[in-house]
């Protein structure tokens, strides 16, 4: 069992490696907005989001292997993005539900 999780992990680490230095870098961006444990999710996030998806990503898209790192990498973002997206929402999320159906959130008092 674990023999097919190191196996996984092997081939894909590429695409871990870009995407951490994808994560990292955005997270060193927004430092200010971040606590050591949210920039940990942060980079667990955004790794796990790329390893879940560059795959199904480049072959929608028809990429090669090579631009499956880029791919990786800027999956890597979005799943910073996917945590503090998350955690806004978590503060308020009647003006995140308004957002989404496209009416302008009150202003805040």
């Amino acid at each position: 069992m674990l023999d097919h999780l190191w196996t996984m992990l092997a081939a894909k680490s590429s695409t871990i490696v870009a995407a951490s230095v994808g994560a990292v870098i955005s997270i060193l961006l927004n430092l200010r907005d971040h606590s050591f444990l949210t920039a940990t999710i942060s980079l667990i996030a955004g790794v796990f989001v790329a390893y879940v998806a560059t795959e199904p990503v480049s072959v929608l898209f028809g990429l090669n292997d090579t631009a499956g790192n880029a791919v990786a990498g800027a999956l890597g973002v979005a799943g910073r993005n996917l945590i503090i997206w998350l955690r806004e929402s978590s503060k308020d999320p009647v003006s995140i539900v308004l957002r989404l159906l496209g009416r302008k959130p009150p202003p805040a008092n």
